[in-house]
């Protein structure tokens, strides 16, 4: 376990929780959060981007299909004084949701790439798949049942995968895509998609 001051929070990481990367950062400076917006992170691993719109948003949702997650999400919320008004629970992306649970803002960084032959102790946050699309275009077909008229998604993909098959399955669902924002890095591009409804 190892601590560490990020984006003014003082923000501790599990072994074996995705902790805070550049990816993480891509989105949330992609975010637009407003007063009024009931929130859902997907896969919040150490929770950096849920602590990034604590206040900002009516009400706040993480979750995470990892237990240790979980609580490391809880225990950072905890320490930087901003668990009031958040609820961070266990699940397989959307599945622990009726469809009667709305949200304005859901969003996601998902593991997204590629299966390939190395094998490390934070695949199940880094392998989307086979293709590295597959959890993703999961997350979005669940997403678009449980968003409001008007309400947005924001995900993060990578050049190393077929964004172009992401970008149809939201078309697909309904939603205005747009990049939001998109950082290269020295082996690749990622980008944050936007989606609305």
């Amino acid at each position: 376990m190892r601590s560490v001051e990020d984006k003014g929070y003082n923000v501790t990481v599990y072994p074996g929780v995705y902790p805070p990367s550049e990816d993480t950062y891509l989105l949330i400076d992609a975010l637009d959060v407003n007063s009024e917006d009931v929130f859902l992170e997907v896969g919040c691993g150490a929770g950096l981007v849920t602590m990034s719109v604590a206040k900002k948003a009516y009400r706040v949702v993480s979750v995470d299909h990892s237990f240790d997650a979980v609580r490391n999400t809880l225990e950072n919320l905890i320490r930087n004084d901003l668990y009031d008004g958040c609820h961070v629970i266990e699940s397989d992306l959307l599945g622990a949701f009726s469809p009667s649970f709305k949200f304005s803002l859901i969003v996601f960084n998902p593991p997204y790439l590629p299966e390939d032959d190395e094998r490390t102790d934070l695949d199940h946050a880094l392998i989307g798949g086979t293709k590295g699309t597959e959890m993703t275009q999961r997350f979005i077909r669940q997403a678009v049942e449980h968003l409001v008229k008007g309400g947005r998604i924001f995900t993060v993909v990578s050049n190393l995968t077929d964004i172009d098959s992401i970008k149809l399955t939201m078309k697909e669902c309904g939603l205005t895509v747009e990049v939001a924002s998109e950082s290269c890095l020295f082996f690749e591009k990622i980008q944050v998609l936007k989606g609305t409804l």
